[in-house]
């Protein structure tokens, strides 16, 4: 009986990614004996074209593409091919890294480009230079960009930031750009610091009462310790996305819709109901709105390091503490899974610790 023809299968594969302006960047996927490789070969095809000419212009580069792929997997089933001397370790990694902020457009793009700065400046520090050849950039100058970054700032900045940078390296290793694996296997940062931007019930009351030198950041701030609600999400919210109690908004990070029952200080804090299309809360910027919360924090007499990032970590603290299950809280914030709701837990039990301590010594 004669048996199913074999077919082996494709080591060298022609793949499309889409870029931002919906345009398709070609790229080859190689896969032999176990191992995945990829090269982006900067060709480029448009998505919809609109006329013979640019009809033409992607017939002209799927065959060069295809010439390339037939001329790769030629030399890697021959022995010949050496995909990483292609690119590998030449490329400055942080004008790639500027390129890459450059044509980033999701919510956390303030972040990256802020990480971007703190990159430069420990180069700077370490080796008298902005530049760096991705050859160079190895565990271990991971890890000293990762203590540099824990002596320069407190609370969840250092890993913020890391995870960023880890973000574009990893993107980097996605295009072949290092000789070798650039990332260390474990990286542990300093507990406890995330309790420190946190405030308790008491210091949010004492906020409430004192004096802030803009008004409209008072109430939104306030608002987000009372809803748990992003920077993003306050500053372009909208009168038509709150009906009677209740609010509902397209998370900017997300892009999941949360629903939130408003409570009584919430409903206060938002005041006399304007237009559907008008904002709630008239914001500057994320980094004047946090000069202010800075002098209104020590006008307060709290001695913490707050930023706009504390109000939602308040409020998801205070909610364990008060109580409420992991589960419940992870809804009011609108995260997509429960890991990411799980940090707050350390910082909630460390809270109830501290209150059960706080009973006074009884004699007897």
């Amino acid at each position: 009986m004669q048996g199913k023809k074999q077919t082996a299968k494709e080591p060298v594969k022609l793949r499309q990614k889409e870029l931002k302006n919906g345009n398709l960047s070609l790229y080859l996927d190689f896969y032999y004996e176990g191992v995945r490789e990829f090269e982006f070969l900067k060709l480029y095809l448009i998505a919809k074209p609109k006329d013979k000419q640019e009809k033409q212009s992607n017939s002209t580069v799927l065959e060069l593409a295809q010439r390339i792929k037939a001329k790769r997997t030629e030399e890697l089933l021959t022995g010949a091919l050496n995909l990483a001397s292609k690119n590998q370790g030449t490329v400055d990694f942080v004008k790639y890294y500027e390129g890459f902020v450059s044509h980033y457009t999701k919510a956390d793009h303030r972040v990256l480009s802020a990480c971007l700065n703190k990159f430069k400046a420990f180069l700077k520090d370490k080796h008298g230079t902005e530049r760096l050849p991705c050859k160079d950039l190895t565990p271990n100058l991971v890890l000293a960009f990762k203590d540099y970054l824990e002596t320069k700032q407190t609370g969840e900045g250092p890993q913020t930031y890391f995870t960023r940078f880890k973000k574009v390296v990893k993107h980097g290793i996605r295009e072949n750009l290092f000789p070798k694996y650039p990332l260390p296997e474990k990286v542990k940062f300093k507990s406890g610091g995330m309790n420190k931007g946190v405030l308790n019930l008491d210091e949010i009351g004492r906020l409430a009462a004192a004096q802030c030198g803009n008004e409209v950041i008072k109430r939104a701030f306030l608002f987000a310790c009372n809803t748990g609600l992003r920077f993003g999400d306050i500053k372009a919210l909208k009168w038509q996305g709150i009906s009677d109690c209740e609010l509902f908004v397209v998370q900017n990070k997300t892009k999941e819709v949360l629903r939130l029952k408003l409570n009584q200080n919430a409903l206060k804090l938002i005041g006399e109901r304007g237009k559907p299309d008008t904002l709630v809360f008239t914001l500057p910027t994320f980094e004047g709105s946090v000069k202010t919360i800075k002098n209104w924090v020590a006008r307060a007499g709290i001695d913490k390091r707050i930023t706009w990032h504390s109000a939602r970590h308040s409020f998801a603290t205070n909610i364990l503490v008060l109580g409420y299950d992991i589960k419940t809280l992870s809804q009011l914030l609108g995260h997509t899974s429960i890991q990411h709701t799980q940090k707050y837990l350390s910082i909630a039990d460390e809270r109830k610790a501290q209150a059960v301590n706080a009973l006074p010594d009884l004699n007897f």
